[in-house]
């Protein structure tokens, strides 16, 4: 079984973007678009969302893993230059340690390589307030951690529309899987095996994968390059122009296909 997904583009690069814990490929739209003109560019809904939302599953790490090389097999893609943020960076580390022939290069965007205390902590007072009241309320907690308060007024963060304008993206059960899935996963002390280019790219003001799990996996990647900007946890959305600026020309620098 292989899920829908999205293939944009002709370009001699071949690019997958995997989204973090929303699951929607619909993140990545305006990145996808910019990047379409010069890459092919791969996106995808995961399990239990969007155009996937009615496939069945576990929602865990590793059966997103299987569910990502099963779309790069179906889309006759060898090798991708592959972009992760937030869990789909996590996913991205899983591909480039146990799938590194599928790897060409790889960019960790706002993501971490520990589910450490801190991110445990945060996640149960998310995971506590979706089992009380619900998807709407939980989301509309997830977008204030996500869009630091020194910047609410920032039109780009578009956090009145988030918070007021909540909707369902995935039944309760399955935002509950995935929020699930993280527990456990520590794979710092195999970054060093990766061989893949890597870009890393963390936020300042990023609260739920903060900057000094960005720094880790630069730190433990030999030879990544760390990028930092602001824009809270969804900086590739709230500062598009200044992710474009430090990922395409990283992409555009590795060998055709």
């Amino acid at each position: 079984m292989t899920l829908a997904y999205n293939k944009e583009g002709s370009g001699d690069r071949t690019v997958l973007c995997i989204t973090g814990l929303n699951g929607h490929a619909g993140f990545w739209t305006n990145f996808r678009k910019a990047l379409s003109e010069t890459c092919t560019v791969i996106s995808f809904d995961q399990r239990g969302c969007g155009d996937n939302r009615a496939v069945a599953g576990e929602h865990t790490l590793a059966e997103i893993v299987s569910d990502t090389v099963a779309v790069l097999d179906d889309a006759g893609v060898e090798s991708a230059i592959v972009v992760g943020h937030s869990m789909g960076g996590v996913i991205t580390q899983f591909l480039a340690l146990d799938h590194p022939e599928r790897v060409r290069a790889a960019v960790f965007s706002g993501t971490f390589c520990v589910f450490d205390w801190y991110m445990q902590n945060t996640n149960n007072l998310r995971m506590a307030l979706l089992n009380k009241v619900g998807t709407e309320d939980c989301a509309r907690f997830s977008a204030m951690l996500a869009m630091p308060g020194g910047n609410v007024m920032d039109e780009r963060y578009d956090l009145h529309s988030r918070i007021t304008k909540v909707s369902s993206k995935a039944p309760d059960d399955v935002v509950m899987g995935r929020m699930r899935a993280p527990y456990g996963f520590d794979r710092r002390a195999e970054l060093p095996r990766i061989t893949a280019p890597s870009l890393v790219i963390g936020a300042s003001d990023d609260l739920l994968a903060p900057l000094y799990q960005s720094q880790l996996i630069a730190d433990a990647i030999p030879d990544a390059r760390l990028e930092v900007m602001d824009g809270g946890h969804f900086f590739p959305n709230t500062r598009p122009e200044t992710y474009l600026e430090k990922v395409v020309p990283f992409i555009m620098s590795q060998p055709v296909d």
